[in-house]
């Protein structure tokens, strides 16, 4: 759209210079003088009222009426006027084209900065800090079953973990079955799925490998682990001030499983 306003802009300068430019010095001209003695020049014979056209002087150029020397000095004054109104018409076109140019950068700049605020905000996630432990918000989807759930940020943990209520939630199928042991030592009864997709702030993990445990105490505020099944192939860094995590772009194109 700029460039056409260009192109606008300097066919509008040079009508206007075609149209200040002085007549063509080889056209010819008319005079005549009126009743009350005025004296007129026209370049048209129909500008020329009925009653004055026995009179008609024709010249052949604009100051061809004039005396030799005058009239040297007159095509003078008009050539300097005629180079001015140029040099005048030139810098107002320079002017113009220099504010359409920082407009435009302006606008690059503007948008480039917009482009910027809106990947910032892609980029991060609000959590829920509670003591030392970042909740963080994400979606699970499964067969079309999608459930919003808080996770338990924990480097410790190296598969994503699921509580047996959320796995019932998404009808997720146990592929293998079996006991692990946790920190404390003790071994507790897992079983191992794979859900659609496990979408965290920018990112969608497509069929994520889960570990479906039973809670067993009191409620907690979250339903499972955040593993390093993501984590590990995620940079990230925790605002504790903002309660926000700040992502950059994966190692690869996409999560590993």
């Amino acid at each position: 759209m700029n460039k056409i306003l260009k192109y606008f802009i300097i066919c509008i300068l040079m009508v206007d210079l075609w149209l200040y430019r002085p007549a063509d010095l080889n056209a010819e001209f008319y005079k005549y003088v009126d009743r009350q003695g005025r004296v007129f020049y026209v370049d048209d014979l129909s500008k020329i009222p009925e009653e004055y056209q026995e009179q008609i002087k024709v010249y052949r150029e604009k100051f061809d009426y004039l005396p030799e020397e005058e009239r040297s000095r007159a095509l003078e004054r008009e050539r300097v006027r005629i180079q001015q109104h140029e040099r005048e018409q030139q810098l107002q076109t320079n002017e113009q084209l220099q504010e359409i140019q920082q407009a435009e950068e302006e606008e690059r700049k503007r948008q480039a900065e917009q482009a910027k605020q809106k990947l910032m905000e892609q980029m991060q996630t609000h959590v829920i800090v509670e003591d030392n432990r970042i909740l963080v918000p994400v979606t699970l989807v499964n067969n079309g079953i999608e459930v919003g759930v808080h996770l338990l940020l924990d480097t410790g943990a190296s598969q994503i973990v699921l509580h047996r209520e959320v796995a019932t939630k998404l009808n997720i199928i146990a592929l293998k079955k079996g006991l692990a042991k946790v920190a404390g030592g003790q071994n507790i009864y897992i079983e191992t799925g794979e859900i659609s997709s496990f979408k965290v702030g920018p990112f969608d993990m497509q069929k994520a490998t889960v570990l479906i445990i039973n809670h067993e105490g009191e409620a907690l505020s979250y339903s499972g682990l955040l593993g390093m099944n993501f984590l590990k192939n995620v940079p990230y860094t925790i605002d504790y001030q903002n309660q926000v995590i700040r992502w950059q772009p994966p190692v690869e194109a996409a999560v590993s499983k």
